[in-house]
Order: structure tokens, then C-alpha cells, then sequence
């Protein structure tokens, strides 16, 4: 569906633009999404999610935009090893994961990263990646 067509149905909201930021803000970026208040915000109990606190929407690559710091963003790979955690290195935020497993074109965001977030007013879903995602986390 063409932009136009979307912003003319009334029950499909409008896309909106976010700040986005690491914690030390060495790293700066946009994202376009659907209102935040409209969608369901990913909360997964899978190892890295759970010791990082990603709490995930996810953004088409192509409506994020970096406007500082996307050369010094570092990435991490375990497990299975298809999905990069792209982090800051100065101050450790988890940023991005890519690319999504249901679509390559899609990144998974923290929204924790979002300017003036406010948690409390987002909806969430729940999905058990410690049981439903391999190989089992296994620190020693």
C-alpha cells in the first residue's frame, strides 16, 4: 500500500518519526513507526533480551536513519549466529538487532532508546525465546 493510500484510511495511523539515542548519545538516530501507543512492544525472556532489556518494535532498516555515531556502533553475534546486537561501546546501550527473523528488512529497536519514552504507557507482548529460540543459552 503507497503512502498516500495508508494516510487516507482512517484505521491505519500515521507513521511518526522518533529520536533515538544511546545513553552517552555518541550515537544518534531516527526511526519512523506507527504511533507508539498503537503498537505491540516485544518483550522476550531469551537470554540476551532479558540481560540487555530490549523491549523491541520493529522498524523497516529503511526508516532508520543515523544522523551521528553509526560507524561506532559495535555488533555482537551468538547462538545461531543470524542476527547481529548492535550496541555502543562507550556506554553500553543496546540499540538494534538485525535483521529481524520474520523479515529481513526489518530491524528489532529498543525502544528504551526512544527520547521521552514513557514504558508505562506502551502495550506488550510476550514471547518465550528461552524455550522457543536455539541453541540454549549456556554461559560456561
Amino acid at each position: 500500500m503507497s503512502e498516500s493510500a495508508q494516510s487516507e484510511d482512517p484505521k491505519i495511523p500515521e507513521p511518526v518519526w522518533y529520536d533515538a539515542n544511546c545513553h552517552c548519545a555518541a550515537i544518534k538516530y531516527r526511526m519512523k513507526l506507527p504511533p507508539l501507543e498503537t503498537l505491540e512492544v516485544m518483550s522476550d525472556n531469551c537470554s540476551i533480551c532479558t540481560k540487555n532489556g530490549y523491549l523491541n518494535v520493529y522498524p523497516k532498516r529503511s526508516d532508520i536513519v543515523f544522523l551521528r555515531g553509526e560507524d561506532h556502533m559495535k555488533g555482537y553475534f551468538y547462538g545461531n549466529k543470524e542476527h547481529e546486537h548492535f550496541f555502543c561501546p562507550t556506554c553500553g546501550s543496546s540499540l538494534l538487532v538485525g535483521p529481524h527473523m520474520d523479515d529481513p528488512e526489518a530491524m528489532a529497536a529498543n525502544v528504551r532508546m526512544i527520547k521521552d519514552v514513557e514504558l508505562d504507557k506502551l502495550k506488550y507482548i510476550y514471547f518465550d525465546g528461552r524455550n522457543k529460540l536455539g541453541p540454549p543459552y549456556n554461559p560456561d
